[in-house]
């Protein structure tokens, strides 16, 4: 099996996640049920080699007939063992699905069409799709046209079962529900009913007049700004399909196609499908509206406050003040999301050097030991280097570097430019933070 699993991964394609295809795959090789279709399908191909023409079609007929024949008369021993094994429930069994296989009755038999199918459908193409789910759930949003009133597919969410198909795409209208009639119900009804369908589904739709998707998986990562939860978000189209996050997790956009809504999945997530999370533009809108509400009810309660002031000129320098911090509040950046990209180190690389710059008293040295505590297997301290001798239990490279002093020094000119740098940069940023303070 792990073998099997490698073959698979390594032929996937180059930018996939192979760690989450190979848990995928993993679940998908573990059912029980995958193993014997693998075996039946063996089965099936010897069959179709060796090509086998039956005997006999009426197997069955043939072992009735002989039990009858045998209960006609005394029987010895072995009759009786005969007959025994002719009418075990088993063997008959094993007689019927022959004499099936044999006379080739194993094509499902299809209800009539009714006669108002064409004239049903003004002779649009159907295409009925049948799904498996289990507690998980579509992975499609739906939505109604107001022109025409038809139910339109309005999103497929990546690694959801209907994506995971390939059989139903955006624009799709789908006309039934596991043979209900969906023409007539509300959005929410029809939600409920695909919510509740468990196992197989069965969809009637009409396929979209579209173009060949070319468009592959996006690779753009945000790190959140902000916390997410879905269900006390009431401006969001599907409060089930929402993936909620906290601030700093990393999130794989997977889809931008629609301005308002995008496609994530979290980084490191087990859960390979994706949800729906607002758009930057989004976001950055729907606080742009909340503080402008908050700023008109400050504005407001404090305009009734001065008109009960005598003091006019007083009310006119807070009115005036007042609007001047509006106008500065309106052109503040909202924070919403941070693209990132993934570092990948390379086996020979040197660690990257992060340099934590602080005021006095910011406590530089207590939020490093913090930062190194919490990730002890991602950071760690810089090992100095020193020109005195080795003791006795120290080790080399450990707690320091031992050099001489004409290595050291040297070290130090050739590094002059970068300390002068450093420290130029450093003497602004305190010049910036002491002015920023006063």
């Amino acid at each position: 099996m792990p073998a099997t699993l490698a073959l698979l991964t390594s032929q996937l394609r180059p930018d996939a996640n192979h760690k989450e295809d190979m848990v995928f795959l993993k679940d998908v090789f573990s059912e029980r049920s995958l193993s014997y279709l693998m075996k039946i399908h063996e089965k099936l191909r010897q069959y179709e080699r060796q090509s086998p023409t039956p005997v006999l079609h009426s197997a069955s007929t043939l072992a009735e007939d002989v039990a009858e024949e045998l209960q006609s008369g005394p029987m010895s021993a072995e009759e009786k063992e005969l007959l025994h094994l002719l009418t075990s429930p088993h063997l008959q069994a094993v007689l019927s699905v022959h004499d099936t296989v044999a006379q080739k009755n194993f094509d499902p038999v299809l209800p009539p069409l009714p006669d108002d199918f064409e004239d049903e459908l003004d002779e649009e193409s159907v295409k009925i799709v049948r799904l498996v789910k289990n507690k998980e759930p579509l992975g499609a949003t739906i939505r109604r046209d107001e022109s025409t009133g038809a139910v339109i597919v309005a999103r497929i969410m990546k690694g959801g079962a209907a994506d995971r198909s390939g059989l139903v795409h955006v624009g799709d209208e789908l006309r039934e529900v596991n043979g209900s009639s969906v023409m007539h119900k509300r959005p929410d009804e029809i939600s409920q009913l695909l919510s509740q369908s468990q196992g197989s589904i069965t969809l009637k739709i009409i396929p979209a007049i579209r173009e060949e998707d070319k468009l592959k998986e996006s690779k753009v990562y945000m790190r959140a700004l902000f916390d997410y939860t879905p269900l006390e978000d009431k401006a969001t189209p599907c409060q089930e399909a929402g993936l909620p996050f906290k601030r700093g997790d990393i999130l794989q956009v997977v889809s931008q196609d629609d301005q308002t809504w995008w496609q994530a999945k979290r980084v490191a997530d087990c859960n390979l499908r994706a949800g729906l999370v607002p758009s930057k533009q989004f976001q950055e809108s729907a606080l742009n509206e909340s503080k402008c509400r908050f700023v008109t009810c400050f504005l407001d309660s404090v305009s009734a406050g001065l008109r009960r002031s005598f003091r006019l000129s007083r009310k006119d320098r807070r009115g005036s003040s007042g609007e001047a911090n509006v106008s500065d509040q309106n052109d503040t950046e909202f924070l919403t999301y941070e693209e990132v990209t993934r570092y990948q180190q390379k086996p020979n690389e040197r660690p990257r050097l992060v340099v934590l710059i602080g005021s006095l008293g910011a406590r530089i040295n207590e939020l490093k030991q913090k930062v190194i505590a919490e990730n002890p297997h991602r950071y760690a301290v810089a090992v100095p280097h020193t020109t005195r001798p080795k003791k006795s239990h120290e080790k080399e490279g450990v707690e320091y570097h031992f050099v001489t002093k004409q290595v050291f020094d040297g070290d130090a000119q050739n590094n002059n430019k970068c300390l002068m740098f450093f420290f130029l940069f450093w003497f602004y940023l305190q010049f910036f933070m002491h002015h920023l303070q006063c």
